[in-house]
């Protein structure tokens, strides 16, 4: 049956139309076996009749989710628009270049850039001031296993330009293997390291060598432990990686402070300086310690190590410049400060504040402290915009103006140059990389071409919502300039706030193709983001995790009010950790959406600590085996409050099979449940065998994703 028979099948076609009473007699999906598990636990009886699908040697599971895939495409093909839609969003992406990372070091800069119509971004580099970029490390030159696509994943040049450390791995997994590269010649040391997934490379001065993080030897991927205990090493060039000198791991004990088993010990250097800095990261926790020792122990791998600060200290961001560490500190300062103290004698409780607490709160999460030669360089947040600031040596802070109202994603500056380099992009101005320099003003680079296409009929606008228990939450809507406001657009409402992590204002070219069909997407900057610092966030951590949804419904709630959209017309997703926002908003007013999308998102959150990505997100959603914080994770938990009979609005769940932080049995459980419960809208289970968690996805995935998403938003309300 080619596409045009399926298309005059009347039983698919009256499944394909996505509205609340369309299903009609249209085949159904996929059933899944049924098991009889139950968790009980603290007074819950937790019924799990999809436990089967977190085991993935179980042999119904690979064949199901093939089968879920295939009667997923076949619906998504068939909705109304869609190849258009397709061959819209690759016109508009392929001729959309992209620079996303910058480092300038000697007299050479690297940019990693993804050209026009490349599916994934390449490493270039420019030798000298005026010359061409020259390739040097192309993913779509090197085949995975059984043909998988290739993608960079991480990079760093040494401090004088000569070498390269970098680390690619296949299918989006982030599995990545660590390779060292002459950047004269493109030529390669012999070594490679394997479970690099996090290697964050740091060079010796005289590029002998570097620091890295490795996954411990014997980690079982897909294990719960499978991302504990981390390893720092440093790597000598031309030698075995066996014979790699240790630093640091979780249960190590330096200064006071043992290192705990989520943590990642990245090690930290700076040009000119003879310091090395140890902060173990742990993960996705916003306060974390950090530790200093001279650079000739620290390669010995006997440093005495000493710590700078610790967990109470509450420190989100630091920088070095010389033998001075500056660190943003929100202890007794939730808005954040900057301290200023010596690597040498470090006291905290003599800390210079050369930077005091303000009415808006330091940005640590995207934009963090960049030390220059000239300066130290930070971002400041105002409810999703974000403002951009130097630290003069001597002290006095000055203020660059910003040329839109924009999300600053990262800041790249050395300590052996002057200025910064600036990532930022607005809700209708494309990303691009911006140079400040003292005395001057943000220029764009042009390394990220400007689009041929123009976003000037569009523009973005601001509402202020007013949540169930009186809380103001900025709601940031785009849509074509003069929309007329009478609820018959088609809207796509988003809501992530996890981590601290602000939703700045952020530019897609694929938006533009739902834009000008008239379509509206808005964002609902939810408590549990960092829009206003750290108290928003914890107001919507752990047990006060309910705030997040809550004000997801209550802001989309507040669009339609305004004319925007309506409940027929409104689909609302959530991606990763947004998956807790939409999957809660879901099922406690599935009256108020015509559907929604789970992307690669967390739904069955009462399973934390089974997967190998569990225990790193312990600090911000709950560790399960506490009592208190077992009862925030079950509260937060979308597939165990689905119920038989509801009429549920028509979902799309995604995931990728090699999905190394969300496990796929999330969005498939939470669909194979919404199958067998809901009388209401369709549940499809778009599975990709060729990605993760959409890092490391080619653009033309990317672009697959969108349409199907795009397509489905717009097919809802359709008779």
């Amino acid at each position: 049956m080619d596409r045009r028979d399926f298309l005059m099948s009347a039983s698919v076609t009256s499944l394909l139309s996505l509205s609340h009473g369309a299903c009609g007699q249209a085949a159904k999906p996929p059933a899944a076996k049924r098991v009889d598990a139950v968790d009980t636990r603290l007074g819950y009886t937790l019924r799990d009749p999809y436990r089967w699908m977190e085991d993935p040697k179980d042999p119904d599971w690979a064949s199901w989710m093939r089968a879920q895939g295939a009667y997923a495409r076949r619906a998504l093909d068939a909705l109304p628009g869609h190849d258009a839609l397709l061959r819209r969003i690759g016109e508009l992406t392929g001729e959309l270049p992209i620079a996303s990372r910058i480092q300038r070091a000697g007299t050479a800069t690297f940019v990693e850039f993804r050209p026009s119509g490349a599916s994934v971004p390449k490493l270039y580099v420019v030798d000298r001031t005026g010359a061409e970029k020259r390739l040097l490390v192309d993913p779509e030159a090197t085949a995975g296993a059984d043909g998988a696509h290739m993608s960079l994943d991480w990079w760093r040049a040494s401090d004088d330009g000569g070498l390269v450390a970098y680390g690619l791995s296949p299918a989006g997994s982030e599995e990545s293997v660590a390779r060292v590269m002459r950047v004269a010649d493109g030529t390669h040391f012999p070594e490679t390291m394997d479970r690099a997934r996090f290697a964050s490379p740091q060079w010796l001065p005289d590029g002998s060598g570097f620091f890295y993080t490795r996954g411990r030897e014997g980690a079982v991927r897909g294990a719960p432990d499978y991302l504990l205990n981390t390893v720092s090493w440093l790597h000598r060039l031309g030698t075995d990686p066996r014979q790699d000198v240790r630093i640091a791991s979780g249960g190590d004990t330096l200064d006071g402070y043992k290192l705990l088993p989520i943590d990642f010990p990245f090690v930290v250097t700076t040009p000119g300086s003879d310091i090395a800095l140890l902060l173990p990261y742990g993960g996705v926790r916003r306060e974390n310690a950090l530790l200093a020792a001279p650079l000739a122990e620290a390669v010995t791998g006997r440093a005495r190590w000493r710590a700078i600060a610790r967990l109470e200290d509450q420190v989100t961001g630091f920088t070095l410049r010389g033998r001075d560490v500056y660190l943003v500190s929100e202890k007794g300062a939730p808005l954040g400060r900057i301290l200023r103290t010596s690597a040498t004698a470090p006291d905290l409780s003599r800390a210079e504040i050369v930077v005091a607490e303000a009415k808006t709160p330091i940005e640590t999460a995207d934009a963090g402290l960049v030390a220059t030669r000239d300066g130290v360089y930070f971002a400041r947040q105002n409810g999703g915009p974000m403002t951009l600031h130097r630290l003069a040596p001597e002290g006095g802070v000055t203020d660059i103006k910003m040329p839109f109202d924009a999300g600053i994603y990262a800041l790249f500056g050395s300590t052996d140059q002057d200025g910064v380099d600036v990532r930022m992009a607005g809700w209708v101005e494309p990303f691009a990389i911006y140079r400040w320099q003292p005395g001057g003003s943000l220029v764009d680079t042009g390394l990220s071409p400007r689009p041929s296409f123009s976003t000037a009929p569009y523009e973005s606008t601001r509402l202020i919502a007013t949540a169930r228990d009186g809380t103001k939450v900025p709601v940031s809507i785009i849509a074509k300039r003069g929309l007329k406001r009478d609820g018959s657009a088609p809207a796509l409402g988003q809501c992530y706030s996890s981590y601290g992590i602000s939703a700045s204002p952020l530019f897609s070219p694929r938006s533009i193709a739902f834009l000008e069909r008239g379509g509206v997407m808005f964002e609902v900057h939810a408590r549990g983001g960092g829009e206003y610092g750290s108290p928003w966030w914890r107001a919507g951590q752990k047990a006060n995790k309910p705030n997040t949804w809550r004000d997801f419904i209550d802001g989309s709630e507040a669009v339609i009010r305004a004319g925007w959209t309506s409940p027929k017309r409104l689909t609302i997703m959530g991606t990763s950790a947004g998956g807790i926002a939409v999957g809660n908003a879901l099922v406690e007013r599935p009256d108020l959406f015509a559907a929604a999308i789970d992307n690669v998102g967390w739904t069955n959150t009462a399973r934390a600590g089974v997967e190998q990505n569990s225990a790193p997100n312990f600090p911000e959603f709950g560790d399960p085996s506490d009592g208190a914080e077992y009862r925030g994770l079950v509260a937060m938990d979308a597939y165990h409050k689905i119920k038989e009979g509801v009429r549920y609005p028509a979902v799309l769940a995604l995931t990728g099979m090699t999905d190394p932080r969300v496990a796929p049995w999330h969005p498939a459980k939470f669909a194979a449940r919404l199958q067998h419960a809901s009388t209401g809208g369709p549940v499809l289970l778009r599975v990709d065998f060729d990605a993760g968690h959409g890092l490391g996805s080619t653009r033309q995935q990317t672009d697959a994703q969108w349409a199907d998403v795009l397509a489905f938003v717009l097919a809802q309300g359709r008779t």
